[in-house]
């Protein structure tokens, strides 16, 4: 950050850079990235590209002493760099990969559903999630085959349960062994996700009593402090629930890292907002941390390099405080070589600052290519560095740190808004609209937060401090509430259009000394992330309709379409009822990817967290039509919870009966079965809707987890009408789809949705011969992961998910 970014304009000696046409480093960054991308996805070459280096850089070096210097030299550079990011690529990445497969595939698979393992790493996040469940990520080291270590450089998602506390136990940063059942993760929930070498794998450990000898790291010692005033902070519920909402969560992930101590109402309402980001550390914080004691030093008069270092400490110690957070960790490595180039009088255009954090950073991680965070910071910091200038020319000049803070957010919107959209498929108005009032708010809460840790770190008590934070926090949840209807979300667009939008803009940058082509640049950026923004998703058939199953895991989502209509069926969910937010990581991203952006009905079959989790966070993203649900028990409170949602949401509940018929566009929705008497074995799941969509005469029959009980219950009532399609009940259990139940049926395609390597075996062996012998095609999604089945007049389509 330059001096005119944070407050009145420096002298001449000291004003920011302009982004000059070329920058070496961001060249070579460019370079070293395309390198890494390419060495990942070799068998071999490592040690050959180090070779290759190594003669271009001496080749280099002679034709510069030589006094010859020019193109050739410049090419032969950027060749030893990208030969370098291809060794990082393939010797760190992609021979790590094969060392981890080769170890996972050497255990032992007789009885492989009750095998133990043993797997050593560090601990590289805070837990997320509270006891019984949270879970964590481990860089693994080594794995135990049950007779010596084997190397094992794989990531591990960990799952913990158990009531014992975690972060007592063990923290980021710590060396610990992990016990308990490992497995490949499954597929991506969206197909946008960019392809990574290897495999990461996931482990459920039973109890944070198994995760064995934790030992320090350079990683844990650089997160003492934060783990030390995490500890000081007041225990949950001591101070009651407001203080927990309003004070210890906000400061806990505002300043620690600590995301998990938020109140899940207040996250939902940042997002929708579209303001989420101004909870979590990043680098906006970062840079507001900065800018906040460059004003200071300023009032104080301070200036020069004694002013610089103070800046460069205090991102340091922000940094550090955090947690070592590596969004935090990326903007202060960026900061930090700007602000060190001008300490020893040696200071660097901000791209050339941008370029050597890159270097940095992916030469000691190249796998943080990967990372959608690494995108993030450096497009927020190339478009402060583009356009926070101009855009600070277009404001009033007083006061000059208030509008350095508006113009560099809205430039950082600028740069992220093309990423966003494309990974998040979030246009957030609001982060546009509220930046006057948000910024200040958020660098507020900072300053104020930072006292509030030093209070409790004393052992004093907050007084009026604690309230004037609860203020601050309050006020920017209300902000961002009242934006909620100015963030949207869209349909996922193109990879190559959302990069067309970024490199638009870059070449607009580029352009500053030439008006005409500037304007042009960006003029044609903004019309097409415009037209990416107001672009439709694909619509359903027509005629026909399409059913497809969608991978929740152990669990049902089930999306019919035709037209411009679409219904879910159940959104699937773990088993855990506090995991409200599955639906947001696991479910709309799938239907984004289709283009689902609205719902004219969500239909929960019946109250099981496997049907229901999902739900919550459908309806509160995106507009539903309808939630309509069975005239069953309620178990769980889901019901309850999920109507409280929808009313919220302005979403109508309908309760389905038996023999209700529902009419649109064509399509006719007929109910079977829903309620009714509760049988001792399955009562919930034998209340499930069971339901029957027919259009252009074609016919799904769709079942929840419907049982024996209500299969023959349906038999007697004669309701049960021949299907061209059965979603088989319960997952494909042996308590479901009887021989008599799919003789009147007689389904041609069936679908089952279940987890992959599941604890209950499902689907059970006497369901799959049952629907062999009824001729029936079976498809599952634990073997094919999303499929979809179009049932058109005269004709049936499949089209299937490509698997690795």
């Amino acid at each position: 950050m330059s001096d005119g970014e944070a407050g009145e304009p420096a002298p001449d000696s000291e004003r920011s850079f302009p982004l000059p046409a070329l920058a070496p480093a961001a060249w070579a960054a460019v370079a070293f990235v395309a390198g890494i991308w390419l060495g990942q996805w070799s068998a071999s070459g490592g040690i050959v590209a180090l070779g290759l280096a190594a003669i271009c850089i001496a080749w280099a070096a002679f034709r510069t002493a030589g006094g010859r210097v020019g193109a050739i030299r410049n090419v032969a550079l950027l060749a030893a760099i990208a030969a370098l990011g291809f060794a990082e690529g393939e010797l760190r990445i992609a021979r790590p990969a094969r060392i981890a497969a080769d170890s996972y595939r050497a255990l032992p698979s007789e009885g492989a559903s009750e095998r133990i393992d043993r797997v050593e790493g560090v601990l590289q996040d805070f837990w997320t999630g509270t006891p019984p469940k949270a879970h964590g990520k481990m860089r693994a080291e080594r794995l135990w085959d049950g007779a010596r270590w084997r190397p094992f450089p794989a990531d591990v998602v960990l799952f913990v349960s158990g009531e014992a506390l975690l972060s007592s136990r063990s923290d980021r940063g710590d060396r610990v062994v992990a016990v308990g059942r490992l497995r490949p993760e499954g597929p991506p929930a969206s197909d946008r996700d960019v392809p990574v070498p290897g495999t990461v794998f996931r482990m459920s450990v039973k109890s944070a009593l198994r995760l064995e000898e934790p030992r320090p790291t350079a990683l844990s010692v650089l997160t003492a402090p934060n783990r030390w005033l995490f500890s000081r902070l007041p225990a949950p519920g001591s101070r009651g629930e407001a203080f927990d909402r309003d004070v210890r969560g906000p400061l806990a992930a505002l300043l620690l890292g600590r995301t998990s101590e938020l109140d899940r109402g207040m996250v939902a309402r940042y997002r929708r907002g579209g303001l989420y980001h101004l909870l979590v550390i990043s680098g906006l914080h970062v840079g507001l941390a900065a800018a906040l004691v460059l004003g200071l030093l300023r009032a104080l008069s301070l200036r020069g390099r004694p002013r610089d270092a103070l800046v460069l400490s205090t991102v340091a110690a922000f940094v550090i405080v955090g947690g070592a957070n590596p969004p935090a960790v990326r903007a202060g490595i960026v900061f930090a070589i700007f602000l060190a180039a001008r300490l020893i009088e040696r200071p660097i255009p901000a791209a050339q600052a941008i370029g050597l954090s890159a270097l940095v950073l992916l030469g000691a991680a190249p796998a943080q290519i990967h990372a959608i965070g690494t995108v993030l910071t450096f497009a927020a910091v190339s478009g402060i560095a583009a356009f926070a200038a101009p855009l600070r020319q277009m404001l009033p000049k007083r006061p000059a740190f208030l509008t350095s803070g508006i113009a560099a957010a809205v430039a950082a919107q600028v740069g992220t808004a093309p990423a966003l959209l494309w990974r998040f498929n979030v246009v957030a108005l609001g982060a546009w609209l509220t930046a006057p009032i948000s910024i200040p708010i958020a660098a507020a809460l900072i300053a104020v937060g930072c006292l509030l840790l030093v209070l409790f770190a004393a052992g004093l008590p907050p007084g009026p401090v604690g309230a004037v934070f609860a203020s601050g926090a309050r006020l920017l949840e209300f902000f961002a509430d009242r934006m909620a209807g100015a963030a949207f979300l869209r349909p996922t667009p193109p990879l190559a259009a959302a990069a067309g939008v970024t490199l638009l803009c870059a070449a607009g940058a580029l352009a500053r000394s030439r008006p005409f082509a500037r304007r042009l640049f960006l003029g044609a950026a903004g019309v097409l992330y415009l037209m990416l923004v107001l672009r439709r998703g694909p619509a359903g058939p027509d005629p026909g309709f399409s059913v497809e199953a969608l991978d929740v895991g152990q669990g049902d989502a089930l999306l019919l379409r035709w037209k411009r209509h679409a219904v879910l069926v159940d959104g699937g969910g773990p088993f855990d009822l506090d995991a409200r937010d599955f639906g947001r990581t696991r479910l709309l991203p799938k239907l984004l990817d289709r283009g689902i952006t609205r719902l004219d009905a969500a239909l929960l079959t019946h109250p099981h967290p496997d049907h229901a989790l999902g739900l919550f966070a459908v309806l509160e993203e995106i507009p539903v039509g309808v939630l309509w649900r069975s005239d069953g028990q309620d178990e769980g409170n889901l019901y309850r919870d999920l109507e409280r949602v929808a009313a919220r949401r302005s979403v109508p509940v309908r309760v389905l009966h038996p023999d209700d018929v529902i009419s649109s566009e064509g399509g006719r929705w007929t109910i079977l079965h829903s309620g009714g008497p509760r049988p001792k074995r399955d009562p919930t799941n034998n209340q499930s809707v069971v339901a029957i969509f027919e259009r252009d005469g074609r016919r799904a029959l769709l079942t929840g987890d419907a049982g024996e009980a209500a299969e023959s219950e349906l038999r007697r009532s004669g309701r049960l009408l021949p299907a061209d399609l059965l979603k088989v009940g319960h997952h494909g259990s042996r308590g479901s789809t009887t021989p008599g139940f799919l003789a009147t049926v007689s389904p041609r395609i069936a679908l089952i949705s279940c987890g992959r390597e599941n604890r209950f075996g499902h689907p059970a062996p006497e369901t799959l011969a049952s629907l062999a012998a009824a001729g029936a095609r079976v498809f599952r999604t634990d073997l094919l992961s999303d499929f979809e089945v179009g049932l058109f007049p005269g004709a049936t389509r499949l089209k299937m998910r490509e698997l690795p």
